[in-house]
């Protein structure tokens, strides 16, 4: 009787009083104990002030039913696809709220809408993976931050994908430290063609300069990321750098002059097609002839495979406790004999080779230093 006594007097009441009853109302659905004739009429009187032209009364429905997970299914589900303010309180808030209606709304829902469905408090795997499709950069950022958002790797990837070029969102998820590392690549690219392309840098020092030193950032990048990777991230690594055309012949001889023997076993398995288990026994085990007939195998240069095998056999020795060595000695160590056997066949590719090496050199006399600064300064 209250119920009809109400649907009778809303059609002549102000904003103000509709907005205050449509409160009262939804609580009393909630939290009263109704009968089942008075609970189907209050449902009923709910559902038709989803038609009320005031969005205040709208918003007044939304703030009561949000959390609680009694509130009709239909009428929040309603709510869901209402103005930006109203959904935004049902979205974030309510435990009635299904996928379904997620994932549709995030498909056609502006920024500030998508940034409310990233951040609620829990986002199953195919909510995240629309997001992650059809959302905007800082829905990505929200997702990203959202603890209990399932982010899989292939959600990374379309966020990698389609806002890899965002600083913002390449911060967000450089910040992950489960983040896979073929990912950390295709972001260290991103990161340089955004360098690459920036006027002031190109202007500062020119377009052949600015190449050169984005060439070479990238590839310390690359070795700095390798020092983080196991054996098992090593494939997916090679064959995203494979795809992008960075096995590079300096890369490899950086990689196996900082010791990082796991990825210098996958390129080689992957060039040579030869099983990495295999490969890895022959780096492992001292045959320097198997050794010459992979890199050969794998098309590396004559004048490149000297520097690998003596790369190989003093990490090697390192490994067994024959020597204790560091970067800067492996490679100083690497450029004695380099020099010494190319004595007697000086050439063009010798000197650039020793070039790379000195330069592996210098960086790696520059890391210990700034290393032995910062021990000093925290005694």
């Amino acid at each position: 009787m209250i119920v009809q006594h109400f649907l009778k007097w809303k059609d002549s009441a102000n904003v103000a009083r509709r907005t205050a009853a449509a409160s009262a109302l939804a609580r009393a659905y909630l939290t009263s104990d109704l009968d089942l004739d008075d609970r189907v009429a209050a449902e009923a009187a709910l559902t038709l002030l989803l038609d009320d032209p005031s969005p205040k009364v709208r918003f007044a429905l939304a703030e009561a039913l949000a959390s609680s997970v009694h509130a009709p299914a239909q009428i929040v589900t309603a709510l869901v696809h209402d103005q930006i303010d109203i959904a935004s309180i049902v979205i974030a808030r309510s435990p009635v709220v299904r996928d379904g209606d997620l994932i549709e709304r995030a498909r056609s829902s502006p920024e500030a809408l998508q940034c409310v469905i990233a951040g609620r408090a829990e986002v199953s795997q195919p909510l995240a993976l629309a997001l992650t499709r059809h959302g905007s950069a800082a829905s990505a950022i929200v997702l990203i931050a959202n603890a209990n958002a399932r982010l899989c790797r292939q959600c990374r990837m379309f966020i990698v994908e389609r806002h890899g070029s965002d600083a913002s969102v390449r911060g967000a998820l450089l910040d992950c430290p489960d983040l896979e590392a073929d990912l950390r690549y295709r972001l260290m690219k991103a990161a340089g063609r955004a360098l690459a392309d920036s006027p002031f840098l190109r202007g500062l020092a020119g377009s052949e300069t600015a190449d050169h030193l984005i060439s070479e950032s990238e590839q310390k990048a690359v070795c700095a990321l390798l020092a983080t990777v196991d054996a098992s991230a090593s494939d997916a690594l090679v064959d995203t750098m494979r795809d992008h055309g960075d096995l590079t012949t300096v890369l490899l001889v950086r990689a196996a002059c900082r010791g990082q023997i796991d990825f210098l076993a996958s390129v080689l398995s992957d060039l040579a097609e030869v099983p990495l288990q295999r490969v890895t026994s022959i780096l492992v085990n001292e045959r320097s002839n198997q050794l010459r007939a992979l890199l050969t195998n794998a098309g590396l240069a004559d004048s490149i495979q000297p520097v690998l095998v003596h790369a190989v056999g003093l990490w090697r020795d390192v490994a067994v406790g024959r020597t204790v060595a560091g970067v800067q000695e492996v490679t100083r160590r690497i450029i004695e004999r380099i020099e010494t056997e190319g004595e007697a066949r000086r050439s063009a590719a010798n000197d650039d080779i020793v070039g790379v090496l000195r330069s592996i050199h210098l960086d790696a006399m520059r890391d210990n230093a700034r290393a032995h600064a910062r021990d000093l300064a925290a005694a």
